[in-house]
């Protein structure tokens, strides 16, 4: 199976979605980054539900999947929600391409369903306007050629988020979800169900032999309390699986409040950080129309004075210029006082040295020097009728440093408008908090502790049930059973099936366990670095309860326990559990992995990159944001691999996403 193009339709923050993601055989990934809150869970989900369907169950989960922005501005009505997705796969070792479309739409407060499968020229449609056959007809052929591609109980296999394998804890865990793949991608599972079939045939047989009524009545009894016991632990196997999903997913809420931050503590923190942003907000608000106002009473200075520099800074560089010029020039002429001064002095020294008591008229002296200083200098100060002062403040003028208010005034306008929209929703964020809030609330605490217990308590009835379903075997096996005298071909093969199939699992299990264990340990050694290269085996070992676990171990012989390996550690193993099942298994379907790096390492990273994605599956798709694969040097390691790039861009005031054919800006022909 290929996924070879994705349409969505007002879906989540999609207005719309439109990728072409075929891939060749020699570059199969497809490399779609975005940063946090960007739409890259969204795309997986939009995938996922294109092929399985949404269950939209009232208004309300309508508008949370309907666009908000088209919410705002057209509204929902006539409109809807659409998945489509294109893709390929082989029919008796043909290719077929396959459209599938679902849409979903508001009507009168009920929501519509449309569903239709194109392939060959054919058309499978139904709806909820479709008769009961005409539905029952078409889902059943549209299911089929799903679960012929991909069934979606092994969807989690191949489209999975790469953080969520990191919180396996328990060894059991891993054991439990290994036991699950290998037994579902396998196809294993297949004859155990038809074990329990010709088991339920031979039981009827025998039932019908049994020559006694009272001994058919108890014999019937105890066949039947055997298959309600084996449905049981079929049920309970589930509620165990679930049990530890939960465990798994709430372990580091639960950490958290046994630490003492319990859930009132953490909506309250939300709660403050968003009335942190509002006040913000209404903060930023007053400084605009205080800036505003300031503006507006300071125009002449703020705008007028300076635009006027601006204008006549020629002209008074020119002046402030002659105006120095006259100062050089006049920097060596004495003052009157000066003058007065020194000709004082000069007639004195001359009076007593060389005139004998004669008096020279001074006062005519000094206003001759005056007189002469005033013909000798010829500068010409054409600007005299401005003071030094004056001139200083014109030098202030056009020297000034002043910014343009508009700029910033603008800038701060643009951000407010975006910040103000926001404002409804966050003060419904916090409406839906509070309404959340229950006071010192320990009930994840008290139902992670329940949860706890329920996964012993289910590990314990599910042995009880074995040992039940062991004792009525041999109950059922103590009954005498009439031989006829003529042969019976078809109870004969029914007593064979049983173990035939029995049989041919264990053989199976067997066949590819080897392939299992090599593949494993190989890829083991090539991509977990805390080991690499020291992997001495790897082993899956199981019981006649068809219960398998996995060990790995050390080339000096010792164990390495799984619950000992970081969450890195663990995620690459499952990682790399997911690529052997992969190429031994019976499908061969796209794998979509988000948050690509999870909790990986620097080395790791790069290990992953060059040795683990270039031959993961025929067609990969790796949803990452820039610092898991980066631009500087991560894409180039991986690009030669690459068919297509795509990034998604968060549009803030349109409420939606939007993709350019890239990654982060870099295309493949980049290097």
């Amino acid at each position: 199976m290929k996924i070879l193009h994705i349409y969505a339709e007002n879906y989540k923050t999609y207005k719309h979605l439109d990728l072409d993601l075929e891939v060749t055989n020699d570059r199969p990934i497809i490399l779609i980054g975005g940063g946090n809150g960007c739409g890259k869970t969204t795309l997986f989900d939009a995938i996922y539900h294109a092929l399985y369907g949404l269950e939209i169950k009232s208004v309300r989960q309508f508008e949370e999947l309907f666009n908000a922005g088209v919410k705002l501005s057209t509204g929902m009505k006539n409109k809807s929600i659409v998945l489509q997705v294109d893709f390929s796969g082989y029919v008796l070792n043909k290719e077929q391409q396959y459209r599938l479309k679902r849409s979903y739409t508001l009507t009168e407060d009920r929501i519509l369903e449309n569903v239709s499968l194109s392939m060959g020229g054919n058309t499978f449609v139904y709806g909820s306007g479709s008769t009961a056959q005409q539905r029952n007809e078409s889902i059943d052929v549209i299911n089929k050629i799903i679960a012929a591609n991909l069934p979606s109980e092994l969807s989690s296999y191949f489209l999975f988020d790469a953080m969520k394998t990191s919180d396996l804890l328990k060894e059991e865990q891993i054991n439990k979800l290994i036991e699950k793949n290998i037994n579902s991608v396998m196809g294993f599972n297949k004859y155990s169900r038809l074990r329990r079939g010709a088991e339920t045939l031979l039981s009827e047989k025998k039932a019908e032999r049994l020559e006694n009524e009272n001994q058919r009545k108890e014999y019937g009894k105890l066949t039947s309390k055997k298959q309600e016991l084996e449905k049981d632990i079929d049920d309970l196997n589930e509620e165990y699986a679930e049990a530890l999903e939960y465990a798994n997913e709430h372990l580091e809420q639960y950490n958290h409040l046994k630490e003492g931050r319990n859930a009132d503590d953490v909506t309250r923190e939300k709660i403050q950080r968003i009335n942190h942003s509002i006040q913000n907000t209404l903060k930023a608000e007053q400084e605009y129309r205080q800036n505003l106002d300031g503006l507006t009473k300071d125009i002449e200075t703020n705008v007028i004075f300076p635009k006027l520099a601006n204008l006549l800074s020629t002209e008074i560089e020119m002046i402030v210029h002659a105006k120095e010029d006259v100062a050089n020039a006049n920097a060596n002429l004495l003052s009157n006082l000066q003058i007065e001064q020194f000709t004082r002095g000069l007639v004195e020294i001359i009076e007593e040295r060389y005139l004998s008591g004669r008096k020279l008229d001074v006062d005519s002296l000094i206003e001759e020097m005056k007189l002469r200083q005033e013909r000798e200098n010829t500068t010409d100060d054409r600007f005299a009728f401005l003071s030094q002062d004056d001139i200083n403040r014109l030098k202030e003028l056009v020297n000034a440093s002043v910014s343009n208010p508009f700029t910033l005034l603008d800038n701060q306008r643009e951000q407010l408008i975006i910040d103000i929209k926001e404002l409804p929703k966050q003060h419904e964020q916090i409406r839906e908090y509070e309404r959340t809030l229950n006071g010192n609330d320990y009930t994840i605490i008290e139902l992670y502790e329940r949860n706890n217990k329920k996964i012993t308590d289910l590990k314990e009835a599910i042995e009880k049930k074995k040992a039940e379903i062991s004792d009525l075997a041999k109950k059922i096996a103590t009954y005498d059973y009439d031989i006829p005298q003529i042969p019976d071909p078809q109870y004969d093969l029914l007593c064979k099936l049983p173990d035939f199939f029995k049989n041919l699992s264990t053989k199976l299990l067997r066949s590819k366990k080897a392939s299992i264990e090599r593949m494993m340990r190989d890829q083991l050694n090539l991509n977990l670095v805390v080991y690499a290269g020291f992997i001495g085996r790897v082993e899956l070992s199981s019981s006649e309860t068809d219960d398998i676990s996995f060990k790995i171990y050390h080339k000096d012989g010792n164990e390495i326990y799984l619950s000992q390996l970081n969450a890195g550690a663990k995620q690459t193993v499952m990682q790399v559990l997911l690529k052997v099942l992969y190429n031994l298994g019976d499908y061969d379907p796209p794998v979509m992995i988000d948050t690509v790096m999870g909790v990986l390492d620097k080395e790791s990273r790069e290990v992953i990159l060059e040795k683990y994605f270039p031959d993961l599956a025929h067609q990969t798709i790796l949803l990452s944001t820039d610092t898991e694969i980066t631009t500087e040097n991560d894409f180039k390691k991986i690009q030669a691999y690459v068919a297509k790039t795509y990034t998604l861009h968060r549009d803030k005031e349109n409420q939606c996403t939007t993709i350019s054919e890239d990654y982060f800006g870099l295309k493949t022909q980049d290097f």
